[in-house]
C-alpha cells in the first residue's frame, strides 16, 4: 500500500513540475518611426522550489529578450536590433504583498499584488512597451521579432546560484518564439 502512495505522490509531483514553466503566449509588434511597440502576454508558472524561495523573500528577476530581424529571401535574415527587458518579483513579508518592478525601457513602475497568481499575471503583461530603434525600419521589407522570457539565475543571491544552475527546478525558459511586425 505504501508503494502505491509513493507512486501517486511521484506522479503528482511530476505533473506539478511539468505544469511549471514560461511561455510567450501572444505578442503584437508595431513599428512607428524609430520605435517598436511591444504588446503581449507571458504565461508564467513557477516550480515549487522557486515559489518557496520567493515566499521566503528571495527576489527573482525575469529577462525578456527581443530581437528584431528583416526578412530576406535568399540568405539568412538580417539582425536589426536587440533589447533585454528586466522585471523583478519579490515578496514583502511584513505587508504580505508581492512587489513587481520593471527596469530599462519599460513603463512599469512598481506594482503590488496580494497573491502569487495575481503577481505572475501582472509580471507577464506587456502593455505597449516602447523599444527605441537607431533608425526607422524599411517599410518595403517584412520584419519579424524573436521573443523569449527566462529566469535570470545571475540575478539571484550568490549563495543560491550554484543550486539554481544544477537544479532543473530553476531552469525556467520559454524558448524563442517568432512574431511578425506590423506597420
Amino acid at each position: 500500500m505504501l508503494q502505491y502512495a509513493a507512486a501517486a505522490f511521484a506522479i503528482l509531483f511530476a505533473t506539478a513540475a511539468l505544469a511549471a514553466g514560461f511561455k510567450v503566449s501572444s505578442v503584437e509588434l508595431r513599428a512607428t518611426g524609430q520605435t517598436l511597440y511591444l504588446k503581449g502576454n507571458l504565461e508564467l508558472a513557477l516550480t515549487p522550489k522557486v515559489e518557496e524561495a520567493v515566499a521566503k523573500g528571495i527576489p527573482i528577476e525575469l529577462a525578456i529578450d527581443v530581437r528584431l530581424y528583416r526578412d530576406r529571401a535568399l540568405i539568412w535574415d538580417e539582425h536589426i536590433a536587440s533589447w533585454r527587458l528586466r522585471r523583478e518579483l519579490r515578496y514583502h513579508a511584513l505587508s504580505g504583498q508581492y512587489l513587481i518592478s520593471g527596469a530599462g525601457t519599460e513603463p512599469l513602475g512598481r506594482e503590488s499584488a496580494t497573491s502569487l497568481p495575481e503577481a505572475l499575471a501582472e509580471l507577464g503583461a506587456l502593455d505597449d512597451v516602447a523599444l527605441p530603434l537607431e533608425a526607422p525600419i524599411d517599410n518595403t521589407a517584412e520584419h519579424h521579432a524573436a521573443v523569449r522570457v527566462v529566469l535570470d539565475i545571475e540575478a539571484l543571491p550568490s549563495l543560491l546560484r550554484p543550486v539554481a544552475y544544477t537544479s532543473r527546478a530553476w531552469d525556467l525558459n520559454s524558448g524563442w518564439t517568432t512574431w511578425k511586425v506590423q506597420r
